[in-house]
């Protein structure tokens, strides 16, 4: 409840800001974590004499921006969290070891101009940028790592950048002078490369370039740079007569030199071919993959055994699918060491997602990563005998990610759910006291508990039972379910009450409220016409499907219900109803149903996504995602009310400037008639690449609205979720924030 002494502040606020680009004051009450320990792990590793091995993780760490890790028989440790600014961000590939135990690698990302940086990590985990590319003619966004000289010089490749914007091959002293070895310019010399260099006991470099590309009857090259930066092109690929192209991985050489690598297109079967390029310039296709009969499309290159046998990874193919590990013998003889299970983390990596090459060591055990297993990747090794084993899995945060709505009770106790996070990455539930501290009341494990709770909030009942539903998981009738409601103990203990088939009961749950009597009302998807349901859960798990949705007059798609005192609900659908752009509806208790109001877009709004609130004579309030322009679903979105008449209003059109758009997460209301509300865009335009990344706002009953905080994308976050009154201050659940698992807010007047 709003003391009139706080509710004065919010109105004083509300009187001094006229302009809707003024700002309250946020507090982070608490920040979620997102895979600190590292996630999605592209590069091959790298050993000691002691047998550790070192890697880097694409994304995670403790800004979600990338690690660098050591693994030995001490356990797992993260030596450097990159913090995706002028220490990079998103490092592709592996590190480079030297004498001293110093680590070596780049970053795709990051650094001055955001075009990557080279850095080192120290044995005790101190990080040093040496190089940050421009983006210029000095190149742009390596893929690849490093190789260490025996004075300290790094070499390396850059995937853009260079006077053609087709990458350089560059040179960086101990001291951090860049120097730019070759520039290519994109034709027949080559361009693009996505691999390293390798070089020989001379310093000559060798590599691989993508292009030109097969559009023009080739696909690559494999290239020489001498001691004096002079190129030679000692292979040019060609997609054309069984040859082969998009050559990504690098190459390696042996000691009589002879080349061999990967070619990830092309070959007799199309599927792409193990190579051998000798010292005369003769290509040998030394095995052509074949989608019929094993793995195929091999992206990353190959490691060598001193009987001569190669070793690498397959993009595609084996048991599931998502690739395998194999190994090749000088006879030609292809042998599958390990089908990659699939799975992992989606990430949104600017190139190639590749599994990774492998390393061998001296007795024949190889080790890899891949981002296809697990919840967001695995470290493995497949012993000599052929066993697997996986030395590390990338496990969600135990505290949770991207925290949704929120509730609280009356000590000022939060409690909500992530929608991932957890050993599975498939959520928890929690609490948050009021000095910020978080404690996991359940894990989800993704089977018959559910998975992902992220459509509603939690409800508290009086003796501090929860309950919620997840979205997805639940095992009905022997298999896979289509989200649970669950409610969860005062002792902890959790309890599945009903599990949605996708048919005619429903599925793909959004939120739930409960009433006096302990029965649980809510929407979702599925029912018998695909279009969703209102349900009724009573406390012995009994659902009754009070309203299926045809699509056509009466709706499709139901958000969030709320309740009368008399026990009808209301709320409104996504799509369906006269012009098809939703509908708000009501439900008497014996599951009659009336529609109130249908959107016909335009400035009218259309497609709301989230419930309505009702006030004491029965006037309902909501929001709409879309509409508010001209036609259609032009526009931000509008505010709008609906009188207890059926007299309908807007009364406010969203621009996606400064105010916002996408209101997505609907309205909630103050004694004074005030309502609050989030978007998901708009707001400050230095964010999200100008779309912003939302606001919270204020609007007034005469229809003034202020935005009383613009979301920066950094650690005041993104893209609040439901907003929540209360002691004065409003709250909520945000994305982003200092670790990028998201965080819960507070805002107070200035």
């Amino acid at each position: 409840m709003v003391s009139m002494k706080q509710l004065a502040g919010w109105l004083w606020l509300a009187c001094a800001m006229a302009a809707p680009a003024q700002t309250a004051v946020e507090h982070v009450i608490h920040a979620f974590a997102n895979f600190p320990k590292g996630a999605v792990p592209y590069g091959v590793l790298t050993s000691d004499s002691a047998g550790n091995l070192y890697g880097t993780t694409y994304q995670g760490g403790t800004a979600f921006a990338g690690a660098v890790f050591k693994l030995g028989a001490s356990g797992y440790r993260v030596l450097y969290s990159f913090k995706g600014g002028a220490d990079g961000n998103g490092p592709y590939a592996g590190v480079a070891l030297d004498s001293a135990g110093n680590l070596y690698g780049t970053t795709y990302q990051g650094g001055a101009a955001n075009a990557g940086v080279v850095y080192k990590v120290s044995p005790g985990g101190q990080e040093t940028v040496l190089y940050s590319f421009t983006g210029g003619a000095d190149g742009a966004n390596p893929y690849a790592g490093v190789i260490v000289d025996s004075s300290g010089n790094l070499y390396g490749t850059t995937y853009n950048g260079g006077a053609s914007k087709a990458g350089v091959v560059y040179k960086v002293s101990p001291a951090g002078q860049e120097t730019v070895l070759y520039t290519f310019t994109g034709g027949p010399d080559g361009g693009n490369p996505y691999a390293g260099v390798t070089a020989d006991a001379s310093g000559n470099l060798y590599g691989t370039a993508l292009a030109p590309q097969p559009a023009e009857g080739q696909g690559g090259v494999v290239y020489k740079l001498d001691t004096s930066g002079n190129e030679t092109v000692l292979y040019t690929f060609s997609s054309y007569d069984h040859g082969a192209a998009s050559p990504y991985g690098g190459v390696i050489l042996d000691q009589a030199g002879n080349l061999y690598g990967t070619a990830s297109i092309g070959g007799r079967k199309f599927n792409g071919v193990v190579y051998e390029l000798n010292t005369s310039g003769v290509f040998s296709a030394l095995y052509d993959f074949s989608s019929i009969k094993g793995p195929w499309k091999p992206m990353a290159g190959l490691a060598r055994d001193a009987e001569g046998n190669l070793y690498g990874a397959t993009q595609e193919g084996g048991s599931a699918g998502a690739g395998a590990v194999f190994e090749l013998d000088p006879a030609g003889n292809l042998k599958v060491l390990y089908s990659i299970p699939g799975g992992g983390l989606s990430t949104s990596s600017p190139g190639p997602r590749p599994n990774p090459g492998v390393a061998v060591d001296s007795i024949g055990n190889v080790y890899g990563c891949t981002p296809y297993e697990g919840v967001a990747g695995v470290v493995f090794k497949v012993g000599t005998a052929g066993q697997e084993s996986t030395l590390y899995s990338f496990a969600g945060a135990a505290s949770g990610t991207y925290p949704v709505s929120i509730t609280r009770d009356s000590t000022g106790t939060w409690y909500g759910a992530t929608n991932a996070g957890g050993a599975a990455n498939a959520g928890v539930v929690y609490k948050v006291d009021t000095d910020g501290s978080e404690t996991v009341l359940y894990t989800f494990t993704g089977g018959a508990d559910g998975a992902d709770p992220s459509a509603g909030r939690v409800v508290l009942d009086p003796s501090g039972n929860l309950y919620g539903t997840t979205f997805y998981g639940g095992i009905a009738s022997d298999k896979a379910g289509f989200g649970v409601v669950y409610e969860i103990g005062a002792s902890g203990r959790r309890t599945v009450l009903h599990t949605f088939t996708g048919g005619a009961d429903g599925g793909y749950p959004g939120g739930v409220i409960l009433d006096s009597a302990g029965v649980l009302y809510g929407a979702a998807g599925g029912g018998a016409s695909g279009s969703g349901v209102v349900f009724r859960l009573d406390p012995s798990g009994k659902e009754t499907v009070l309203h299926s949705f045809t699509g056509g007059a009466d709706g499709g798609s139901p958000s969030d219900v709320m309740r009368d005192a008399a026990g009808n609900l209301y709320g409104t659908t996504y799509s369906g109803g006269s012009a098809g752009y939703g509908v708000i509806y009501k439900l008497d208790p014996s599951g009659a149903q009336e529609v109130l109001y249908n959107f016909p877009g335009g400035p009218d709004g259309a497609a709301p996504a989230a419930g309505v609130v009702r006030d004491s004579i029965g006037n309902l309030y909501g929001t709409t995602t879309l509409g508010g322009g001209a036609l259609y679903e032009e526009g931000g979105g509008v505010v709008f009310k609906l009188s207890a008449a059926g007299q309908y209003m807007v009364l406010y059109a969203f621009t996606g400037a400064e105010d916002g758009a996408d209101p997505s997460t609907g309205v909630v209301r103050d004694a004074a008639g005030n309502l609050y509300g989030a978007d998901s865009l708009g707001g400050s335009a230095s964010c999200n690449l100008g779309e912003g990344c939302g606001v919270v706002y204020e609007l007034s009953p005469s229809g003034q609205l202020t935005v009383l905080h613009s979301f920066t994308g950094g650690a005041d976050g993104t893209g609040s979720g439901p907003v929540v009154l209360g002691a004065g201050s409003i709250y909520g659940p945000a994305g982003g924030g200092p670790s990028s698992g998201g965080l819960l807010y507070r805002l107070t007047p200035e």
